[in-house]
Formats: structure tokens, sequence, C-alpha cells
């Protein structure tokens, strides 16, 4: 009953957490432990592991190493980084129908207990990482008044698979709200002959967007600045909504609340299932950069609990 109590409290936390500004990674922890702990209470513990913590995030993770690794060998020949990603991510896929072996046999055992307890931990991040995402990609509950479309590489010199879906999806929202403003956000990278916006520019134009319409901010050199700098066309009573790639979402949103920029998301679906697991993987990365002291500092305690 008291697990039930527990887990039924975080959910009831996380709902208040995503009603408040759903844009922080709470908004996915802790529905997910909520939701975790109530299993606990209902089915054995390391079934509920196994299901929801463990064999999820293993089989993606180790299929999108696994086809690294294939990649860089087919593509650059032998390498130490290549089979690095091969081996490493086979290794991964292996570990998941073993986990429940472990925990059931040699869970007393130090090294297996700490073992377990780093890879449950990392796994924790993962999938609520992943609810998170998907918790802010819900459907919009307001109507834009800016439309700000974050940019990406442009390929020989032109728009690109992932800029373009990003700018279909920002102009079919302008199509229902064509009173909103589009502001275009991406500046020149060393391998580009102009700034992103200047392309994405071109491409609305060519869509019949109105040049009155269209705001370039051609400045910024990655996530952070493309809201930084896109903060100069937005007012404070303005209804932003930000276009992303569904992997690129929450990271986004959570800079632009950094940022102090209101703000709700537009994830734009990014149809090559593995690209789309590489590219989240990178952008866990990229999130555990930014809380470089506190995520290893939650790993330093589960390892201190396990020792204890």
């Amino acid at each position: 009953m008291v697990t039930l109590l527990i887990g039924a409290g975080l959910i009831i936390l996380g709902i208040v957490v995503i009603t408040h500004d759903r844009r922080t990674f709470l908004s996915g922890l802790l529905p997910f432990l909520g939701l975790l702990t109530w299993l606990t209470g209902l089915i054995p513990v390391w079934l509920a592991s196994t299901l929801f913590v463990i064999v999820l995030p293993l089989g993606i993770l180790g299929e999108v190493l696994t086809h690294d690794g294939y990649w860089l060998l087919s593509r650059y020949g032998t390498s130490t980084k290549g089979y690095f990603f091969l081996v490493g991510g086979f290794l991964v896929m292996v570990f998941a129908p073993l986990f429940p072996v472990l925990w059931l046999l040699w869970r007393s055992v130090l090294i297996v207990k700490l073992m377990l307890a780093i890879y449950g931990y990392v796994a924790v991040l993962i999938d609520a990482y992943l609810l998170a995402t998907v918790i802010n990609a819900l459907p919009l509950t307001i109507k834009p008044t800016k439309i700000l479309i974050l940019g990406a590489g442009l390929i020989e010199g032109g728009v690109g698979p992932v800029l373009r879906r990003r700018l279909l999806g920002g102009l079919a929202l302008y199509q229902c709200f064509p009173k909103a403003e589009l502001i275009m956000s991406g500046g020149q990278g060393d391998d580009e002959p102009e700034p992103e916006a200047v392309a994405m520019h071109r491409f609305a134009r060519q869509k019949g967007v109105p040049e009155s319409a269209i705001r370039l901010e051609t400045n910024s050199t990655n996530t952070a600045t493309n809201l930084s700098e896109a903060k100069r066309f937005i007012n404070s009573g303005d209804r932003v909504v930000l276009v992303t790639s569904d992997y690129h979402l929450l990271r986004s949103l959570l800079y632009a609340r950094r940022q102090g920029v209101n703000c709700q998301g537009l994830a734009v679906h990014t149809p090559h299932f593995t690209f789309t697991c590489n590219a989240f993987i990178r952008e866990l990365g990229a999130y555990t950069i930014i809380h470089r002291y506190l995520i290893p500092l939650g790993l330093v305690l589960v390892i201190i609990l396990c020792l204890i």
C-alpha cells in the first residue's frame, strides 16, 4: 500500500510540473519514477525493472552503437572507434536478457550490484528523457503569434532533409495562423556557403510566404545561441511555438526556458529510425554536459546506496 501511495504521489507531482511548465526533465522523470514505483508494488521488482528500465534503453542503445560501428567500418575501413562501437553495441544488446539472470542469481555480489545500479541509473535517465520529450511533443494549447524554426546543417549548399522537414512543419503551422510571424534561426557553419536562415528564407518565399512575415536570425552557431539571438524578435506578450526535429525538441525547449523565452514546441517527425535513435542519444549526451555536475552527483549517490 505504501509503495502504491508513493507511486501515486510521484505521478501527481509530475502532473503538477507538467501543468505549470512541461519544459523540464522532471516532466518525464517524476511520472516515470511514479509508474515504476507503482509497478514494483504490483509485480516483482526484477520484472518491472527488466521491462521498463533495462530492455528498452539497452536495446535502443545497443542497436544504435552497433549500426554506427558497422557504418564507420564500411565507410572508413578498419578503425579503433568503429570496432569499439560495433563490439560495444553488440555486448550491450547481449547484456539485456542477462539482466534478470544477474538480478536473480548474483545480485548480492558487490560487483554485480554496482554494475546493475550504474546501468539502472543511466537507463532511468534515458527513459525519463524520452518520456519528457514525448510529453513536450503533445498538441499545442496556444495560438502562436511567432513561429520560431530552428536551423539545421545545409547539404551541398541547400536545404537538406532534416531542415526541410522543420520548414514544412513550421509552414504548415503558419498556414493555420497566417497572422503569425516566422523567425528563421540559423547562422553559417564553416562548411556552409551562407547562413542557414538565408536558405530557410528562400525556401519559405518559394512556398509563397510573404516577405513581411519573415524575420531572419543569422548569427547563431548552436541551439543555445539560436534562442538567445532569436529573442530580439520576441516580445513579452508573444505566444511562441518552437519548431524543430523530434529528437531535438526537449533540449531546445530547455534552452528556451533558460533564456526566458515562453514557448511550446512542435516536434517534426524524423522518419529514419536509426538516425533518430542516434541523434536522440547525442541529445542526451548534450543534456548530460549541461548538467555535468548534477548527473554525476546522482550516480555517486546511487553507488553509495549500493555500498550501504
